[in-house]
């Protein structure tokens, strides 16, 4: 039996991010119907990490095969699905675009939290915190 010798490879990282991070930051401290409701702490700040890393925000985990690489909308936003045993998920393609492949194993991530706006008809938004694909 061959034993295959896999890595994993980090694809994003929002904590380096320094531009997203920005940007929401901006939404939620100036407008009203953008950003994301600080109900722990402010996005991407020290506590904003603390709060994941102590667990006061949850932290998830989707790993499975990308399925498919798509862009959608008007602006042709990229995007994943990642079958994870059955479950499929679509996720922001940030980072590398060339490691994302149909058929590689990749792993996301994220937090739930709320947007002061619902524009899906949910309470809760995905933010993603890593994406890694294995090679």
């Amino acid at each position: 039996m061959a034993v295959m010798n896999t890595k994993w490879v980090k694809v994003y990282d929002l904590s380096e991010d320094e531009e997203l991070i920005e940007k929401v930051q901006h939404a939620t401290l100036n407008t009203q119907d953008f950003g994301l409701v600080p109900e722990i702490a402010l996005y991407g700040t020290d506590e904003w990490w603390d709060a994941i890393s102590r667990g006061l925000i949850q932290k998830h985990e989707v790993e499975g095969v990308i399925t498919d690489i798509f862009s959608s909308g008007d602006s042709n936003w990229p995007q994943f699905e990642v079958d994870d045993n059955g479950d499929k998920t679509v996720w922001t393609r940030f980072g590398n675009q060339r490691l994302y492949e149909v058929g590689r194993r990749a792993k996301v991530e994220y937090v739930q939290q709320k947007p002061k706006k619902s524009w899906t008809g949910s309470p809760y938004q995905n933010e993603v915190l890593r994406i890694s694909v294995e090679l």
